[in-house]
């Protein structure tokens, strides 16, 4: 039987990620859709950055991320570590802000109008999945 997946991410990954950093699964499949990678994806930004993987994690992180052991090579290719990485990012920006639809948004950007605009698609993505699966 073949494994669940989205975007390429085996259910198991992202319920470990969950987990480990304390952010809800259907938080990260919302991120997830919205995102819309896939292993291999490499999608190019108008600041030269890209973005890579299922959960469309930002070159930016990548000399961050080399102090944790991790490689473009990982985060672009492995779906497992993709979403360790974005589960991580997820986690910390919630942490560091004063409401979680705000941390949300952070995943994305930090101009708020960016910001705003992206955690209503994952809300909105959340509450779809809500009303399928429950809460």
């Amino acid at each position: 039987m073949m494994p669940l997946t989205i975007n390429d991410v085996p259910i198991l990954c992202i319920n470990k990620a969950a987990v480990e950093y304390f952010v809800p699964a259907k938080i990260i499949i919302s991120v997830l859709k919205i995102e819309n990678g896939h292993i291999g994806t490499a999608s190019h930004n108008k600041n030269g950055t890209v973005d890579l993987g299922p959960m469309q994690i930002n070159s930016a992180w990548l000399p961050t991320l080399v102090h944790y052991g991790f490689t473009q090579e990982d985060v672009q290719y492995n779906p497992c570590k993709n979403v360790e990485i974005g589960a991580w990012i997820l986690s910390t920006s919630i942490a560091n802000e004063i409401t979680v639809q705000k941390g949300i948004g952070d995943y994305n950007s930090h101009t708020t109008y960016y910001n705003l605009a992206y955690s209503g698609k994952v809300l909105s993505e959340l509450s779809h999945i809500e009303n399928i699966i429950g809460s």
